[in-house]
C-alpha cells in the first residue's frame, strides 16, 4: 500500500517519506475539521474548518501518487506474485480492522446510547468497512491494473503518459468540476454533462491519473515548476473561498472537496513537486520522519478510534470552538495513533496490520 511501500532495490526515499507523513497527518486533519464545514456557514468555526479542510485535500491523492512513483518505477522488483501478495495483504488488513470497527460502531456505541444492537447492521458495516476504508478498495483496484500500466508506463513513453494525464485533467477533472458546480446554479450545464457521458472517456477517469502523475514527477524534471506551484496556490484559494461561496448560495459545502477535481489535482501536484524538487537528491534521513512513515499504515487504520474517542470526551466540556477542538482532537489522534501502531508493530502476529 502507498502508506508503506518502497522499491526493492532502493533504500527509503526521503522525500517520499516526508510526503507520506504529510499525507498521513492531513488525512487525520481532514477527518477532524470536516464536521465544522457542514454547518454554521460563515461562522468562525466554519472558516477554521474550511481553511484546514481545503489545505488537507491533498491527503489521499498524495498516497496514490507515492504508490505510483514506487510501483511503476522500472527498478521496482515487479512480479504478478508480488501484486497478489499486496492484494491479499490489504484484504487481510481490511478484515482485521473492519471487524474491530464493527464492534466499536455497531456494538459499543449502540450500548453506550442505550439502543439495540443489530446483527444485520454489524454485518453490513463489516462488509463496507469504516468510512475511511474507501481507500482500501481503491488501492486494491489500482493494484489490479498495475500489470497493465507497467506494459506502457516507461520513460521512453513519456509523451504518451503526459498525453494520458492531460486528457484526464480535461475530461476527468476540469470539465466534471465545472459542470458539477454549474448545475447548482443553472440547468444549462445538464447538456454538457450528458455530452461528456457520451464520450465515454472512462479510460482516463478515476484515480489512475494520480498514479501516473506520481511516476511522472518522480522520473522527469518539470521545467515550469513555479507555474505548477502557482496553479497549486490558486487551486487552494479556489477551494477555500469557493467552498464559502457555494455553501452560502446553495447550502452545499463539499463540492470543492472532491479529490477528482482539477483544483485538488493541481494542489496535490504542486505539493508533490515541491518536496521532490527540494529533497529528491537529499541523502539525509530523519528518525522521526522515518518512524512515522514506517507506521503510517497503522496510523491510518487506527486513527478513527482515537478521533471518535476524543470527540466524545470533548463534547462533555461543551467548548464549541474549532480553534480549540480541532488542534486538541488532531494532536491526540496523531500521538495516540502513532503510539498504538508502534506498540502493535512490536507484536509479531499484529505487526502485519500496521506496517
Amino acid at each position: 500500500m502507498a502508506l508503506s511501500e518502497k522499491t526493492a532495490t532502493q533504500k527509503r526515499i526521503y522525500y517520499l517519506d516526508i510526503l507520506r507523513v504529510i499525507a498521513c497527518f492531513f488525512v487525520i486533519m481532514c477527518h477532524t475539521s470536516g464536521e465544522y464545514v457542514v454547518r454554521d456557514f460563515g461562522s468562525l468555526n466554519f472558516w477554521v474548518g474550511d481553511l484546514l479542510d481545503s489545505l488537507c485535500r491533498v491527503a489521499s491523492p498524495l498516497f496514490i501518487m507515492i504508490s505510483g512513483a514506487l510501483m511503476l518505477d522500472e527498478n521496482y522488483a515487479y512480479s504478478t506474485k508480488k501484486i497478489k501478495q499486496h492484494i491479499i495483504k490489504m484484504a487481510v488488513f481490511f478484515v482485521f480492522w473492519s471487524a474491530l470497527y464493527s464492534v466499536w460502531f455497531e456494538v459499543i456505541q449502540p450500548i453506550r446510547h442505550g439502543t439495540a444492537v443489530s446483527a444485520q447492521k454489524i454485518i453490513e458495516f463489516f462488509v463496507q468497512g469504516p468510512y475511511h476504508f474507501w481507500f482500501v478498495f481503491l488501492i486494491v483496484g489500482i493494484y489490479a491494473i498495475v500489470p497493465l500500466l507497467r506494459l506502457w508506463v516507461k520513460k521512453e513513453n513519456e509523451k504518451s503518459v503526459r498525453y494520458f494525464i492531460i486528457l484526464a485533467m480535461i475530461f476527468a477533472f476540469a470539465l466534471p468540476q465545472i459542470i458539477d458546480i454549474g448545475k447548482q446554479y443553472s440547468d444549462l450545464f445538464v447538456t454538457p454533462d450528458t455530452i461528456i457521458g457520451y464520450l465515454r472517456l472512462d479510460y482516463v477517469a478515476g484515480y489512475t491519473a494520480y498514479y501516473l502523475l506520481g511516476w511522472y514527477i518522480n522520473n522527469f524534471e518539470i521545467k515550469n515548476r513555479y507555474l505548477v506551484y502557482g496553479a497549486g496556490a490558486l487551486s487552494f484559494a479556489a477551494t477555500f473561498f469557493g467552498t464559502y461561496v457555494i455553501a452560502m448560495t446553495t447550502g452545499r459545502s463539499s463540492l470543492m472537496f472532491n479529490n477528482l477535481s482539477l483544483t485538488v489535482f493541481m494542489q496535490t501536484a504542486a505539493v508533490f513537486l515541491f518536496f521532490k524538487s527540494k529533497y529528491r537528491d537529499s541523502r539525509k534521513s530523519n528518525r522521526i520522519i522515518g518512524s512515522i512513515s514506517k507506521y503510517s499504515l497503522g496510523i491510518y487504520a487506527v486513527h478513527v478510534f482515537f478521533l471518535e474517542a476524543s470527540l466524545i470526551i470533548l463534547t462533555r466540556f461543551n467548548i464549541g470552538s474549532a480553534l480549540i477542538e480541532i488542534p486538541a482532537i488532531f494532536i491526540a489522534s496523531v500521538v495516540l495513533s502513532f503510539l498504538a501502531s508502534a506498540l502493535l508493530g512490536k507484536i509479531p502476529f499484529l505487526k502485519k496490520f500496521v506496517i
